[in-house]
């Protein structure tokens, strides 16, 4: 198997330093210091690196949520409605946490018949974390003000006599994706690819993805050229990936795609936290290359699957027409903020996470001589 060239340690501090920009919302001061800061380590790795900026109307919201016994902790749901609102007509919704990285999931209950003048998305995860749920930058018909609550406050505001708070605004925004490439450029190329943006810290949700796909890229650039496209704009329907692939033909093209949870951990009740049984793999390689790329993901503990459509931006990869290796998955701190580097990765689960990884790609990419 191989070894990457990064020691454990040092794909930990690449997690906790991208966590420690904060909530990394597309468009925000924490999505511009990421960036620069991404610029600067690709360039030290010895990388061509360049920023592809684009602009999309940015929601910004503040909300307030209270019951008699104080401030309920919730979110305002991104596109839902502008303007100012305080009203004490509220519909409670209990929702499975399954919705939240669906990017329309929200849609049908925001378009329903009203019942009520503001709507509060009671989502079933950590107790006392809102989950933030995936949205397509697009502003809603409705108009109807929302909210995300944890949800084991739903009783609680449901029998209350609440009072939500809400103010929204649209105003011009601007991000940009990174794109690197590493490598001799008469080496056969590749391409690797990861998000860059999300609701919250995103440790185990994006900065585990972001420091195995460095890793990868470097250790590839031995015998490859590497592209890689760290890509903004997540959270948003894939809005940054989708500028990226707009002006491309990547059929055909070789890509593995490091997407969410890539190493993030859960607790055991027999020993240290280990690599979650919520990752996956996808792939279109098939007969005996899939059977073996299964055989060696598993030491990580992925499991190989198949999913129609595919989630996540390897999916929009695929549709495109490209060849793809996906590693994807979800945590129980899944856009929560308690998702930090601290509480849902390790150096050990870095590790292991990017040697099987970086293993799997290299027999995926044998197979596009």
């Amino acid at each position: 198997m191989t070894t990457t060239r990064f020691s454990a340690d040092e794909l930990y501090e690449i997690v906790a330093t991208y966590a420690s920009f904060g909530n990394h919302h597309t468009g925000t001061p924490a999505d511009a210091q990421t960036t620069a800061w991404l610029i600067d380590v690709l360039r030290s790795l010895g990388a061509s690196a360049h920023e592809d900026p684009f602009e999309f109307d940015r929601f910004v919201c503040t909300v307030d949520l209270r019951i008699d016994e104080g401030i309920v902790p919730a979110l305002g749901v991104f596109y839902s409605a502008v303007g100012d609102w305080r009203t004490r007509d509220l519909s409670v919704v209990d929702l499975d946490a399954s919705i939240v990285g669906n990017p329309r999931g929200l849609d049908p209950y925001l378009d329903a018949d009203p019942d009520a003048e503001a709507l509060v998305f009671a989502i079933n995860g950590l107790d006392d974390h809102p989950v933030q749920c995936n949205r397509v930058p697009q502003m809603r018909a409705s108009g109807r003000p929302a909210v995300i609550i944890p949800g084991n406050w739903a009783e609680r505001v449901r029998g209350a006599d609440a009072e939500l708070t809400f103010s929204a605004a649209l105003e011009s925004g601007h991000s940009a994706n990174v794109i690197a490439t590493f490598g001799s450029t008469d080496a056969k190329a590749i391409n690797i690819t990861t998000p860059l943006t999300g609701w919250t810290p995103a440790g185990g949700e994006r900065g585990t993805g972001l420091a195995v796909a460095l890793a990868m890229a470097v250790d590839l650039a031995a015998d490859h050229h590497v592209t890689l496209s760290v890509c903004s704009g997540h959270e948003i329907d894939h809005i940054g990936l989708n500028h990226y692939l707009a002006s491309r033909d990547v059929v055909g093209w070789p890509v593995v795609h490091l997407g969410a949870s890539v190493a993030a951990v859960e607790p055991t009740s027999t020993g240290p936290a280990g690599l979650g049984d919520q990752r996956m793999v996808l792939t279109t390689a098939n007969g005996e290359l899939r059977d073996e790329i299964g055989s060696r993901v598993a030491a990580a503990n992925w499991r190989l699957t198949e999913a129609s459509p595919w989630p996540g931006e390897g999916g929009n990869w695929f549709e495109a027409g490209a060849s793809v290796l996906s590693f994807l998955g979800g945590s129980s701190l899944f856009h929560t903020t308690a998702d930090t580097a601290a509480a849902a990765t390790t150096p050990q689960a870095m590790a292991l996470a990017a040697e099987v990884a970086i293993d799997a790609a290299r027999l995926f990419l044998a197979s596009h001589r």
